[in-house]
């Protein structure tokens, strides 16, 4: 579905911590998992339909190696965090997540998170994509069928220490505003296109 592909997703998820207390010049460092990998996550679409979604190991190493990728604070991208481009902002080779480390800047947004994550008021992470490469399968999941995406290969565009990740990691109930938005002004032929094929996916449960 080139044209969802297009579509730029925000997920949630558990994940973000102090991972150096620091003072003085030091660098004040938090990181945690923007994701896990192959683990299995309810998403409930704009049209209300339910399907799992889960993102295979190594789906991010394509787009991490080759684009900048910014860490910013709840998705603003006004208050930047971190970027590759400058390891301010590093992964971790890690087979279990996408785990990764930003040193904060000294400013007043730097600060604030940095406040924030030490006091516990902040301790999630998200992020945000494209996917460029996924399957879809039909799997038993809660005693009924349930259509399963899998992705496989997906554009990194941020990661984000946010305010609110109170989304278990194994389901997702909302989805960002700002993604709602883009969907419902889709063209009405690719919105038709991804119904036809949303419909054939359900025939086949």
């Amino acid at each position: 579905m080139e044209a969802e592909n297009q579509i730029r997703e925000l997920r949630t998820v558990s994940g973000v911590e102090i991972r150096a207390s620091t003072s003085g010049e030091e660098k004040k460092t938090i990181g945690g998992y923007a994701l896990r990998y192959n683990q299995e996550t309810k998403i409930i679409d704009w049209l209300g339909d339910e399907f799992l979604e889960e993102f295979a190991q190594g789906a991010f190493d394509e787009s991490i190696q080759s684009r900048t990728v910014k860490a910013l604070w709840n998705h603003d991208s006004s208050r930047p965090l971190g970027s590759t481009k400058n390891a301010t902002l590093r992964f971790i080779d890690d087979i279990e997540g996408l785990n990764y480390d930003v040193d904060l800047p000294e400013n007043t947004w730097g600060a604030d998170v940095y406040q924030s994550v030490l006091r516990g008021d902040v301790d999630g992470s998200s992020f945000g994509f494209i996917t460029k490469e996924e399957k879809w399968s039909v799997i038993d999941y809660e005693g009924k069928k349930i259509a399963k995406r899998t992705i496989t290969r997906a554009e990194l565009t941020e990661v984000s220490p946010c305010t609110f990740p109170a989304y278990d990691s194994s389901e997702i109930k909302v989805r960002s505003f700002e993604t709602l938005k883009e969907e419902r002004n889709r063209p009405n032929k690719e919105k038709l296109e991804i119904e036809r094929l949303r419909t054939q996916i359900l025939m086949n449960l």
